[in-house]
């Protein structure tokens, strides 16, 4: 977690202060390369650890602080950068993106979050452990008396209109958990608005999903499914990505050799930031069930793009396919 400004004021032996992610602020006094003293403003105690048992009351009052602070002599540096770690970083700047505060403060607390990019706009997902997600957007502030010019998380805290946040079920329904578009509320706050409704969210529906998904993997659905029909498919991966590979001879057991023989293949597709083509996660909200075609030549034709509920749909066109090539006196398309 970067401790940049903090740093700053290190290297150049500059006093200032600083404020912190979740609203708290420390002034840094005597700054130095190894230790450095420390003002907690009222409401920030002092860290149960090694480096800040050296208090000095008389000091705030010298300095003219509020003697409901704390001012700390000669704390280490790595400390200090760990107080600030703590406490979810340095508060965001002006020429910082928007999204960078909100995402370190879910991140440290276990939440995963996805940047994903679509028709709509620039989003964060935040898959859910029942199978549900919440998706995060911002808006810039207005110009010429419009709401922004798109749906945003890259955008300047500087331009920071508002935050948005929906709660999307298994059938896509939406539902707002978080909006504040024309309450004008400073960064700061409209941010921890958003994370605490988020935090709320995340819960009460069991938490954040792991990174495989929730429940059955798209492999064991897609081989459960195709197994139905009779057929049999065998799993592939390059780079990171997954797919199942369907054989037009489904006499034969073995991978089908694909620069010579037709072959079907079916994956589960995720696109935007983080586009991804996998079977070996739970389906998700967003995602869609993809078959194509080839015909041995290094040609390949869509055949279907289903959403995530519809790998029925999917099943039916391979079984098409199959069927047309099993009606070729050649074997192939």
């Amino acid at each position: 977690m970067s401790t940049a400004r903090f740093d700053r004021l290190i290297t150049q032996s500059t006093n200032g202060a600083l404020r912190l992610a979740d609203g708290h602020t420390i002034s840094v006094i005597a700054a130095g390369a190894d230790a450095v003293d420390v003002y907690l403003w009222p409401g920030l105690p002092a860290p149960d650890a090694s480096g800040w048992e050296d208090e000095d009351p008389a000091e705030v009052f010298l300095t003219g602080g509020n003697m409901d602070g704390r001012y700390c002599c000669n704390v280490p540096v790595q400390a200090v950068r760990d107080l600030i770690e703590q406490h979810v970083g340095e508060a965001a700047a002006a020429d910082d993106e928007v999204i960078t505060a909100p995402l370190a403060q879910l991140r440290a607390t276990g939440v995963r979050c996805l940047n994903r990019q679509d028709s709509a706009g620039r989003y964060v997902r935040v898959p859910l452990a029942d199978g549900t997600e919440i998706t995060v957007s911002g808006t810039a502030a207005d110009r010429d008396g419009t709401r922004g010019a798109e749906v945003s998380i890259h955008h300047l805290v500087r331009d920071h209109a508002s935050w948005q946040a929906s709660r999307i079920d298994r059938n896509g329904r939406s539902v707002h958990v978080y909006d504040s578009y024309g309450q004008r509320r400073p960064y700061e706050e409209d941010t921890s608005g958003l994370v605490a409704a988020v935090l709320t969210q995340v819960q009460q529906c069991g938490g954040s999903a792991p990174e495989r998904g929730v429940g059955e993997t798209a492999e064991q659905l897609a081989r459960a499914a195709l197994a139905e029909q009779g057929i049999t498919a065998h799993r592939d991966d390059d780079a990171g990505n997954t797919w199942l590979v369907i054989g037009g001879d489904q006499t034969s057991p073995d991978f089908p050799d694909m620069l010579a023989e037709p072959y079907a293949v079916l994956y589960l597709g995720s696109y935007g930031n983080d586009e991804e083509i996998t079977v070996d996660r739970a389906p998700a909200p967003g995602d869609e069930w993809t078959v194509l075609a080839g015909d041995g030549t290094g040609a390949e034709r869509e055949l279907t793009t289903r959403p995530a509920d519809q790998l029925a749909d999917c099943v039916q066109a391979v079984t098409a396919w199959l069927a047309t090539l099993q009606g070729t006196p050649s074997g192939t398309e």
